[in-house]
């Protein structure tokens, strides 16, 4: 799925792959950080070949290969929300090579991005500590996935009548 021509078409089409950094992006990843007490953060757009970083909080790189990707998950399934509370105990993820070895994430949440029912990326929160997700928290995840899908949506018109 990741390779899927329409949705990487799509993706291609929003002309937001390697782009400038954005302040709605940005606050998005800042709100999930705190919302989940966190250190790490990232809107990701998901190419064939990486997870690229729109925004991101907790790391200096700006992508990721999709060789070691978590939201290679999203892939594999229909869920809207995946939570690994501690991700060596959890069966998607004990094996990952970020998990068995460093920088040893041991929490995950995602929520998918998705337009016109293609997977574009995901919305994540990592750390190096298991940790218990409340409702509200989920809420809050999902709510901020909406908020920044709808970013991505007005990117285009923004750009158009610039």
């Amino acid at each position: 799925m990741r390779k899927d021509p329409t949705r990487l078409a799509q993706l291609r089409r929003l002309l937001i792959l390697d782009s400038s950094p954005e302040r709605a992006f940005d606050d998005i990843t800042r709100l999930l950080a705190t919302a989940f007490e966190v250190p790490i953060t990232i809107v990701n757009l998901l190419d064939e070949d990486r997870d690229w970083f729109k925004a991101c909080i907790g790391l200096p790189h700006t992508e990721s290969p999709a060789a070691t990707s978590f939201c290679e998950a999203f892939f594999a399934g229909t869920d809207d929300v995946i939570v690994a509370e501690d991700t060596a105990t959890d069966a998607r993820f004990s094996s990952h090579p970020l998990v068995t070895g460093a920088p040893h994430i041991r929490f995950y949440a995602a929520a998918r991005l998705a337009l016109d029912g293609h997977t574009l990326g995901t919305l994540c929160a990592y750390d190096m500590a298991p940790h218990t997700v409340s409702v509200e928290q989920l809420d809050t995840l999902r709510t901020l996935a909406a908020a920044a899908v709808d970013a991505i949506r007005r990117r285009p018109l923004a750009a158009a009548t610039a």
